[in-house]
């Protein structure tokens, strides 16, 4: 099957050439978008929008697919940006190592520092002293100044709408400087698990709490306090919600078919911000839902 550990799927790009993939290859099963729908527990419309590239399925329904319709992984493109969340100092580190193919031991090297050194400033736990910005700078191809502001810009994580749990791992993570994927690999989870955690459409386990509560350097009780004590009150919370387990999408979709954040969405879900009705119609659109129905979850018309 090629590279189908998770591991591997999570880092795929997905595209609508890879939709295109997926469809030739459902096709080639003999199988309806229907048909696979039913077996994948989503709805058929979801089936289309990953053919078309336009959302992304979850790694755990692409290790599905990739069982049903014999998917073909090893020639899909990984990501080929930096991962996500990285402060800008650690960003530029990676794109220029990635760009000259190095490693970064051989980065290390060329800037004449410890290899431990120079991964903590690629994956943004510490920041260069000022003393190495010359060094820096000469492996960057730009000025002492310009690295100098590299190194100041602030690691910064989007709380805002999200419910105390998300907030409070949010700004832990921003005080360690910790990208979801990091604080994923020492809980032991994927990083769309701890996406969930922050917006608030699952918590974590009983049995992963003492884990997080050391990843994240904080008492176990703060982390029990801030966990959701209930459902999601609000109807258009509710109806967001409910679509996306019927249609098997995750928020980042809802908010990529919006036109908007995944920040604003959860602010839609917990009631903490109302959409616009230019977002009302789209959000209808991305749920595939009469106009009508969503207004009245908000209590409007049309």
């Amino acid at each position: 099957m090629g590279r189908a550990s998770e591991g591997v799927v999570e880092e795929i790009v997905w595209s609508p050439r890879l939709g295109a993939h997926l469809e030739a290859s459902r096709q080639h099963a003999n199988l309806r978008r229907v048909d696979l729908a039913n077996q994948m527990g989503v709805s058929e419309e979801t089936i289309r929008l990953w053919e078309k590239g336009v959302v992304q399925p979850s790694v755990q329904h692409l290790a599905r697919l990739i069982s049903l319709v014999a998917l073909e992984a090893a020639d899909w493109p990984l990501r080929s940006g930096p991962p996500p969340e990285l402060s800008p100092m650690a960003a530029r580190l990676w794109s220029e190592r990635d760009g000259r193919g190095i490693t970064q031991a051989a980065a290390a090297k060329r800037i004449g520092v410890p290899p431990t050194t120079y991964a903590g400033w690629e994956t943004g736990r510490t920041t260069p002293s000022d003393a190495l910005f010359g060094p820096l700078a000469d492996f960057l191809g730009t000025t002492e100044d310009e690295v100098a502001g590299l190194c100041t810009a602030p690691f910064v994580v989007d709380t805002s709408g999200w419910p105390p749990l998300g907030q409070l791992i949010g700004s832990r993570r921003q005080a360690l400087r910790l990208s979801r994927s990091q604080l994923a690999g020492m809980v032991g989870v994927a990083s769309g698990s701890v996406a969930a955690w922050e917006v608030g459409t699952r918590a974590p386990s009983a049995k992963l709490l003492p884990h997080l509560a050391d990843a994240l350097s904080v008492d176990i009780a703060l982390l029990s306090a801030a966990l959701p004590q209930g459902l999601v009150t609000t109807a258009l919370g509710s109806l967001i919600r409910t679509r996306q387990r019927e249609l098997g999408l995750l928020s980042s979709d809802v908010a990529h078919l919006v036109g908007t954040t995944e920040a604003t969405v959860s602010r839609w879900v917990h009631g903490k911000s109302r959409p616009t009705p230019r977002n009302l119609r789209r959000l209808a659109t991305a749920l595939r839902m009469p106009h009508a129905r969503v207004f009245e979850a908000i209590g409007g018309g049309t």
